[in-house]
């Protein structure tokens, strides 16, 4: 990145950060094993089917071991309000396996520094850079940036980074845009923008906060 670049991460974060305020309180809600189930279920679905596939499951499931028990069908029409849950059910029933088996344990992992408590939860089949990465924000206080697909569509159409940038670019110059306590405030606030103003279709330019910082506003001004 250039210096024009990171300049115009900052400002974007800035103006992002200022807008929108979300806090995660609702986190304490929950046990490290439903927290990760909850990220799980919250993939390309919105917050409120999550929150009522979460519900349900947190209904049916008193703990992981009832979770082995189950088979995935039953699992998978728990969860049906959050979406792909043929797919979810099978990650969760694993990552419960995991759990039961001994082979992790969720509040021993949060304890480990960031690359050695990721490496133990992408070692689990179906969890993905982004779950982990949520995960670990929301349950351990990591300082990082997780990028999911607003944020990726954020990053690329506003031109803080090219269209070939992969997750762990896109990652990193969004952390070094913000102090590391803004982190995760930062996630939050831009998938709310994402959802809200810069939306994949008919982006809300006209409102936007932050189109004379944005390449996508400036190419079709001109």
């Amino acid at each position: 990145m250039d210096s024009m670049d990171v300049e115009r991460a900052r400002r974007i974060a800035e103006a992002v950060l200022s807008r929108y305020y979300v806090s995660p309180g609702w986190v304490r809600e929950y046990s490290l094993f439903e927290l990760l189930v909850a990220v799980i279920l919250s993939q390309r679905t919105y917050w409120k089917n999550t929150r009522r596939a979460l519900e349900r499951f947190r209904e049916r499931f008193k703990d992981p071991r009832e979770v082995v028990e189950a088979s995935v069908e039953e699992i998978a029409e728990t969860i049906k309000p959050a979406g792909l849950y043929w797919e979810k059910a099978r990650v969760i029933k694993q990552l419960a396996w995991e759990i039961v088996s001994g082979r992790i344990v969720l509040e021993d992992i949060v304890k480990l520094p960031y690359g050695e408590a990721r490496r133990k939860l992408l070692g689990i089949k179906g969890i993905g850079l982004k779950t982990a990465d949520v995960f670990l924000m929301l349950a351990g206080g990591y300082q990082i940036v997780p990028v999911d697909t607003h944020i990726t569509r954020i990053a690329k159409r506003t031109g803080i980074v090219d269209e070939r940038a992969g997750y762990e670019e896109i990652r990193r110059v969004l952390e070094e845009a913000v102090r590391p306590e803004d982190r995760g405030r930062l996630h939050l606030a831009l998938i709310l923008f994402g959802r809200s103003i810069c939306r994949p279709r008919k982006p809300r330019c006209r409102v936007c906060p932050i189109r004379e910082y944005c390449s996508y506003w400036l190419r079709k001004k001109a």
